[in-house]
């Protein structure tokens, strides 16, 4: 089954895709579960990043500015929040389609997320994943050699969301 991938600088547009996708998916009857990860604004600036539920609209916190236990540059990560919500996932059906927005630096420091990310790749359903553009580490050297990538830029981003819609339109009607 197809498994996709998306990367390129940070802020140029794989969560919009990944919405996009999505939306399109959802459009045509098919459903779309895991998540995409958005920014926490507050008065104009950028205060973390949540995870919102594909499904459910449910929202976890993923980092918040701040010290913590596991920080990710000036960003604390909230493990113990994003492991309770993969745990959960885990022991849902998941969808036709499974979105993981994004396996970055954050997101790896969760031996749950990185199982979970394995659970994905491992089931005989499309995935579409965001990959983090510059990390080594070694998830994320194996997704880069096992998926098909897509690298955007402003250029290409509108038709790669067509390409990446229409590749995993086809393989779900076959």
């Amino acid at each position: 089954m197809i498994k996709i991938g998306v990367t390129g600088r940070p802020g140029i547009g794989k969560t919009t895709l990944c919405e996009k996708v999505c939306s399109w998916l959802k459009s045509e009857g098919y459903k779309v579960s895991g998540f995409v990860t958005r920014e926490i604004r507050k008065s104009g600036r950028r205060v973390g990043f949540e995870l919102v539920d594909l499904e459910t609209g449910e929202r976890t916190t993923l980092a918040s500015l701040g010290r913590g236990r596991v920080r990710v540059g000036r960003y604390s990560v909230h493990i113990e929040d994003l492991e309770e919500y993969l745990k959960g996932m885990m022991h849902r059906e998941s969808g036709d389609v499974v979105v993981v927005d994004e396996v970055g630096p954050m997101e790896l420091k969760s031996r749950v997320f990185v199982e979970f990310v394995e659970k994905v790749i491992s089931e005989d359903k499309p995935a579409l994943l965001t990959l983090h553009e510059k990390s080594n580490h070694p998830l994320l050297k194996a997704l880069r050699n096992a998926l098909k990538v897509y690298r955007i830029d402003e250029k290409n981003r509108d038709s790669v969301a067509d390409e990446v819609f229409r590749e995993i339109v086809g393989k779900l009607k076959k």
